[in-house]
């Protein structure tokens, strides 16, 4: 059974449970207090008829001797000018008055003057009140019987029972409207929530629900939105990795298979055939330069499988000192290359380690030099608790749309330009990898056309022990 299902039944069984218990509570109560007053009206004319036979009884007793006559006169008068049935019998259980009635007297014990009474039924379906009592007078003792209707209140009862019926139809068919409406508002963000888990099951991880309301249905609307917002981030990344593993694996291949086609064709053409010098010459340089281009890889690849397994040794450095270094290696490729270098430092102690960091430096500025660029500035600031180094160039620049993935292996943005340069499209990816060991990443903004520079933080560690 759904649940909207379990909640309609149960919310209009219990309107038509409680409606019900309330109307036969109200009818009962009505119904008992109006017996009560019934009964009371009843006794009290019951005594007041009992003192009235007597009072007469004793005023004939001082004029002449009572006989059953003048009882039954008297019972007879008193029956007539009170409106009331009822019955006088003797002390001998035989009745002297007894006319008018609309049932036989029944069985009633009255041996007090303490006032006892049933109910009966007539023959013609009458509620009737038969109330009896004993005393005496002038010689008898007496018992007397006297017979009141109460069908006006079961008539009464019955007519508030009809119109609690009505008005239970009433209600409860108003009920049927409000619980289903009731029912379904309560439901539909379930129902939204159990479509939108589908479409999740199915694939479609963009799906929603529309949260309204601060309750506990609006909270779980919420947090389901929240874990769809995390899966469908999970699963870009899980698929972003696949791809990026996909690429790697197949630019790997290929990486592999161009030079080594190139080599073993060239190699077969020395080997087969006596070329003139020249064209040996040639085809051994093509030989040498994929060769190198392999040794490249290798080594980047050797030096990415180190970098994931090993722990480093930072040290305090001082980066003015760093930085210098790294200008006097850079100066003879840069004056070969043609590139005018432009250094700005200042002073500042940070934690690295050495070689690795130069191998960041380094192939940063070696790429900002094969970027188009006849210039090429190496800046650094030492600013708050940061120590700030940037790369900055104004060559061809990277597409805005290849910024995010220029980081991943094998991934090149110009690959004729990179595989003539013998670049294997791994230079940023160990640069990445290394500034990840340093605690950074590296923050490039790049526009096409006009450039590129890449900047990276690193947290100040203070001056060095030997200035202290």
């Amino acid at each position: 059974m759904k649940f909207f299902d379990k909640l309609y039944i149960s919310m209009l069984l219990l309107l038509t449970v409680a409606l019900a218990v309330t109307e036969y509570t109200v009818v009962a109560l009505s119904l008992n207090t109006a017996l009560e007053n019934r009964i009371d009206n009843s006794l009290k004319q019951h005594q007041l008829i009992k003192y009235a036979i007597q009072s007469d009884l004793l005023s004939a007793s001082q004029q002449s001797t009572v006989g059953a006559n003048v009882v039954a006169d008297i019972a007879s008068q008193t029956s007539e000018s009170m409106n009331v049935q009822l019955a006088l019998g003797s002390n001998n259980s035989r009745y002297i008055y007894y006319e008018n009635m609309d049932i036989e007297v029944p069985t009633i014990k009255a041996e007090s003057e303490e006032v006892s009474f049933i109910t009966v039924k007539s023959d013609d379906g009458k509620k009737l009140l038969v109330m009896a009592s004993s005393f005496e007078s002038s010689n008898y003792n007496l018992k007397l019987i006297t017979i009141s209707d109460i069908t006006p209140a079961y008539d009464d009862a019955n007519n508030m029972q009809a119109k609690c019926m009505w008005i239970f139809m009433i209600v409860i068919s108003a009920g049927i409207v409000f619980t289903s409406i009731f029912s379904a508002i309560i439901t539909k963000p379930i129902k939204e929530l159990t479509r939108a888990g589908e479409s999740f099951s199915n694939g479609d991880y963009t799906k929603r629900v529309q949260t309204i309301g601060k309750d506990e249905i609006g909270e779980m609307g919420q947090v389901y939105n929240n874990m769809a917002d995390t899966i469908e981030n999970k699963i870009r990344d899980l698929e972003l990795a696949v791809k990026q593993r996909e690429d790697f694996t197949a630019a790997f291949a290929h990486e592999l298979k161009t030079p080594m086609t190139s080599i073993i064709g060239y190699a077969d053409t020395l080997y087969q055939k006596d070329l003139p010098e020249q064209e040996a010459k040639a085809a051994a340089e093509f030989i040498v330069n994929e060769g190198m281009r392999l040794e490249a890889l290798s080594f980047k690849l050797l030096e990415l499988i180190t970098l994931k397994n090993n722990d480093f040794l930072l040290e305090e450095i001082e980066m003015k000192d760093f930085l210098q270094d790294i200008k006097e290696t850079i100066k003879p490729n840069a004056a070969k290359k043609g590139v005018r270098m432009f250094f700005d430092f200042e002073p500042g102690y940070v934690k690295i380690e050495f070689d690795l960091f130069k191998t960041l430096i380094l192939n940063l500025i070696d790429n900002a030099m094969k970027s188009g660029s006849d210039t090429v500035a190496v800046l650094s600031q030492a600013k708050g608790d940061e120590y700030m180094i940037a790369i900055v160039d104004h060559g061809r620049g990277i597409p805005e749309k290849e910024l995010r993935r220029v980081t991943e292996a094998f991934y090149m943005v110009d690959k004729a330009r990179s595989r003539k340069e013998h670049g294997a499209g791994l230079g940023l990816a160990l640069c990445q990898k290394i500034a990840e060991i340093h605690g950074t990443r590296l923050d490039i903004r790049s526009r096409e056309g006009q450039g590129t520079a890449i900047r990276i933080k690193l947290k100040l560690a203070g001056r060095g022990d030997d200035d202290e």
